[in-house]
C-alpha cells in the first residue's frame, strides 16, 4: 500500500541491460521499516521539515516495536487485544505496539509508505531502488535498514507444518496468540536466548492456568541465558522458570521435528539418551541472517565475519548510502573493532544517527553503547549494558554481601555484575533487580579503565532503594 500515492511525475529514464523508468525521485529513500527506520524518519523530519521521504517495508503493517511482542503483550486480557495491540509497559504506561497509527501516514504530506513490498535491487551509480513489482524511486540519500530474517527450518522434516514456525514478526504473535486462545494446548520453544526464554515465561505466567497451556522449553546449553549470564545466575533462572511450571529441558538438542504416526501431532525428537516428546505447536528460535543482499550487482560490501553491510563509524557506506540497525556492520570507536548488534536499543540509537547525518552536516560518529532489558519471572528481572558474554571474567556486587545465595526464601538481594576483558577493563554490566542503573554503568564502560583491584568495582554502581 502507499500513502499519498505517487503518480509517476518526475520521471526519468537511464538504460543500463535494459530500460528503466524512475517513476519519482525523493531526497530520502529509506528501505526497511522497523525501529531503525521510524527513528531515522523522525530525526530528518526534525532537521529537514518540508522534504519528502519514502519509506518501503517488506510487512504488512507500519513500523511497530518488536519486544513487547515476547513480553508485556501477553499479559493484557482485551479479548480484542489483536485490533487494539496495546500493552502496559514497566511504568505502567498504556503503549502501543504501533510506533504510530496508521492514520497518521495517511494523513502525512512528506512521508510516503509503501507497504508489503520488498526492494530487490539499488544501483547506486543511478541513485535508484527497485521494487519487487519492477518499479524504481530514485534517492539522493538512501538508508538501508532493513534488519534481520530467521534462517530457515530446512533440517526439520515438518519445516514446511504450519504448527512449526520462527518467532520474528507482528504475524507471528498473531498466529501464536490465537491458537494459545485455543486452550488445552502444548507448546513447545526451542532455545535458550532472550526471545525463547521471554516468551515461554510470559506465555506460561499470563495464560497457562487459564487456557490450560503447558510449556516445555528444549536448551541445548546448561540453561537459560546461560551465554549472557554467569554460571549461577542462569542455573537460578533456570529454577524460577521449573518453579513457575514450565518443564525446562537442559542440554539436549533436537535433531528432528516430523508428524507423529500416531497421533498426528509434532514429534520433538531429541539427541541420543534423551526422550522425545510429543506437543502441538513448536516456536525454534533460529539464528537470525542480516537481510543485506539487496544488491543485484552485488557493489554493496558485506562483512565476512559478522555479517551484515559495512559502514563507517558515521554509519555510512558511501556518501549517499547510510546503513543502521541490525544489518549495520560498524566500526566501535571504542573497541576498535567492528560489530553488528541486534538489539532494539541499538536499532533506535543508530536510526536516530543516520536521520541526522543523512539531513544535516554534522556527521557524528556512532559512540552509543546500547543496553537492554529482560524478565522471565516476577523475581527474575535485570538490565545490561554493553559486550555481557559469559565467557569473560565476571565480578559481582551484591547489595547484602552476608547473603550470597539467591535461593534463600525470599531474598530480594540486588546484585551488580561487572564484565571484565583481558586487561581488566569492564566491557559490560548487568544489574540484577537495579534498575535505572545503565547510564552509570555506561560511563563506567566508557571510561575503559584497567581495575587493578576488583575491589574498586564494589560502590561504582549504587543499589536503589525503595521507600
Amino acid at each position: 500500500m502507499l500513502f499519498n500515492l505517487i503518480k509517476g511525475r518526475n520521471k526519468q529514464i537511464f538504460k543500463e541491460d535494459t530500460e528503466r523508468v524512475i517513476v519519482k525521485k525523493f531526497k530520502y529513500v529509506i528501505v526497511g521499516g522497523g525501529t531503525a527506520a521510524y527513528n531515522a524518519v523522525k530525526k530528518i523530519i526534525e532537521n529537514d521539515t518540508n522534504e519528502e521521504i519514502l519509506v518501503v517495508s517488506q510487512e504488512d503493517t507500519v513500523p511497530y516495536k518488536r519486544p513487547p511482542l515476547s513480553k508485556e503483550i501477553w499479559s493484557n486480557e482485551d479479548p480484542n487485544l489483536l485490533e487494539s495491540l496495546e500493552y502496559t509497559d514497566w511504568s505502567g504506561k498504556l503503549s502501543n505496539v504501533h510506533y504510530d497509527p496508521e492514520s497518521m501516514y495517511a494523513k502525512s504530506d512528506n512521508i510516503h509508505l509503501i507497504k508489503n513490498k520488498k526492494v530487490v535491487d539499488i544501483n547506486l551509480e543511478k541513485k535508484a531502488i527497485q521494487l519487487c513489482h519492477g518499479i524504481w524511486y530514485g534517492y539522493d540519500k538512501c538508508l538501508i535498514a532493513t534488519g534481520v530474517r530467521p534462517g530457515n527450518l530446512d533440517s526439520y522434516t515438518a519445516k514446511n507444518d504450519n504448527r512449526i514456525t520462527t518467532y520474528r514478526y507482528l504475524d507471528d504473535f498473531k498466529k501464536l496468540y490465537n491458537f494459545v486462545n485455543q486452550g488445552d494446548k502444548h507448546i513447545t520453544i526451542i532455545g535458550g536466548s532472550f526471545l525463547a526464554s521471554e516468551l515461554s515465561c510470559a506465555i506460561n505466567l499470563n495464560v497457562g492456568k487459564k487456557k490450560n497451556i503447558k510449556i516445555t522449553q528444549v536448551v541445548p546449553e546448561d540453561g537459560v541465558l546461560s551465554v549472557f549470564l554467569p554460571e549461577y545466575l542462569s542455573e537460578y533462572a533456570n529454577s524460577q522458570m521449573r518453579n513457575s511450571g514450565i518443564q525446562l529441558r537442559t542440554k539436549q538438542i533436537v535433531t528432528d521435528i516430523c508428524e507423529s504416526p500416531d497421533s498426528g501431532k509434532l514429534l520433538v525428537k531429541l539427541n541420543e539418551g534423551s526422550e522425545s516428546f510429543e506437543t502441538d505447536y513448536v516456536i525454534v528460535d533460529v539464528v537470525m541472517v542480516p537481510n543485506s543482499n539487496i544488491s543485484k550487482s552485488k557493489n554493496l560490501e558485506i562483512d565476512s565475519t559478522n555479517g551484515g553491510i559495512v559502514v563507517n563509524a558515521e554509519l555510512q557506506h558511501r556518501s549517499d548510502i547510510y546503513v543502521a540497525g541490525d544489518v549495520a556492520s560498524y566500526y566501535d570507536t571504542l573497541t576498535g573493532q567492528r560489530k553488528r548488534l541486534e538489539q532494539n536499543d541499538h536499532a533506535r540509537a543508530t536510526g536516530e544517527l543516520a536521520g541526522i547525518n543523512m539531513s544535516s552536516n554534522r556527521n557524528l560518529p556512532y559512540t552509543y553503547q546500547p543496553s537492554y532489558s529482560s524478565e522471565l519471572t516476577p523475581n527474575f528481572i535485570f538490565e545490561g549494558i554493553g559486550n555481557t558474554d559469559a565467557k569473560l571474567k565476571t565480578y559481582s556486587v551484591w547489595e547484602d554481601p552476608n547473603n550470597q545465595s539467591l535461593n534463600t526464601p525470599n531474598n530480594k538481594n540486588k546484585i551488580n555484575i561487572f564484565y571484565l576483558n583481558s586487561d581488566n577493563i569492564v566491557v559490560g554490566v548487568v544489574c540484577f533487580r537495579n534498575f535505572g542503573k545503565m547510564n552509570i554503568a555506561r560511563d563506567i564502560i566508557y571510561q575503559s579503565k584497567p581495575i587493578e583491584n576488583l575491589n574498586e568495582l564494589n560502590d561504582l554502581i549504587p543499589f536503589i532503594q525503595f521507600k
